[in-house]
């Protein structure tokens, strides 16, 4: 059952509650403005001149709370539990708090058993920023999963399990397994590099090879149409930090693109062509750069793609025209 809010004073105000409801309701929290000004330009005045207050009616205990106009009130509507500003629950500070504060929330329900959360945070704060949680996603390289666990936590809190993340070293890609199992997350991991190539790799480097090199491992491979057929996935969204090799990804699948509406990567392009061609490409499929980021450490690395190192490309829906 609603709670009925109110707006006014105790001798005259008015019912807010659907405007509440509609325009002030995220994630199941709503959230109420302090300042006269602002509520006001939501509710309407109703006694002009004169100090209101929030007036909020839980029949079902029969409780009335009176809230002032110097603090945000939190209403949570699964149990119609009431908070202001200073007492509230880690949840709702989720919900309404910035890219760092959702951050460091998440990073608390996070235990790494290889690697740190400390590193790739530009990586992570997009995952933060841009996923909801319905999203249907695929990552190009993983490592050890820090932001795996990040993109898993989002999906996790709409009981959403529609992620596959591709590792090409066997190694990384067993930690990776190792990080998902101790946070309890059940996303599917395929320990191979998504290409129609033969590759070889030795630490970062991977290179296309049809013979053997000392030094050099070959790679296990996998193509789009194997993902698709193993999984039944229609994803729309690509996480990629995969060594710039996104170049050879979209030059031999390109239909990689079917269906993305986001799409969030690293350029880590060392030839400036590759990341034109995938401009070029994403360009003509009708994304757009959303966000963009700076590379601020390792200097001299990358230097044509260091202003726009980190990048969010998005799609947007077609638009439905009525005759």
């Amino acid at each position: 059952m609603y709670m009925k809010i109110l707006y006014g004073t105790e001798i005259k105000n008015i019912d807010v509650t659907t405007i509440c409801y509609d325009k002030l309701l995220t994630d199941n929290i709503i959230r109420i403005p302090s300042s006269e000004r602002e509520r006001a330009e939501l509710f309407t005045d109703p006694v002009y001149g004169e100090l209101k207050q929030i007036y909020i009616v839980n029949s079902d205990v029969g409780q009335l709370t009176k809230h002032d106009h110097t603090k945000v009130v939190y209403i949570d509507t699964i149990n119609n539990q009431l908070y202001e500003d200073g007492d509230v629950p880690e949840h709702i500070q989720y919900v309404y708090g910035d890219i760092d504060t959702k951050l460091e929330i998440i990073h608390k329900n996070i235990q790494l058993k290889y690697g740190s959360m400390k590193d790739e945070f530009p990586e992570q704060k997009m995952a933060v920023r841009f996923l909801t949680g319905n999203e249907r996603v695929m990552e190009l390289g993983s490592n050890v999963g820090r932001n795996s666990m990040i993109i898993a936590h989002i999906l996790k809190q709409k009981n959403n399990n529609r992620f596959v993340t591709v590792e090409s070293d066997p190694e990384a890609a067993g930690m990776l397994k190792a990080n998902m199992e101790a946070n309890g997350f059940n996303f599917h991991i395929i320990n191979a590099a998504l290409s129609k190539r033969r590759l070889i790799q030795k630490g970062w480097d991977t290179f296309e090879s049809d013979v053997d090199v000392d030094g050099y491992q070959r790679v296990k491979t996998i193509t789009l149409k194997d993902i698709n057929t193993q999984y039944r996935i229609k994803f729309d969204t690509l996480v990629i930090d995969c060594e710039g090799a996104f170049y050879y990804i979209l030059k031999d699948m390109p239909e990689i693109l079917n269906n993305v509406k986001l799409i969030m990567m690293e350029n880590d392009y060392r030839d400036p062509e590759h990341k034109k061609y995938v401009d070029q490409i994403l360009t003509e499929h009708k994304f757009k750069v959303e966000y963009s980021e700076p590379l601020t450490s390792h200097e001299g690395l990358f230097p044509h793609c260091r202003e726009q190192f980190y990048q969010v490309w998005k799609r947007p829906k077609p638009r439905v025209e009525f005759v």
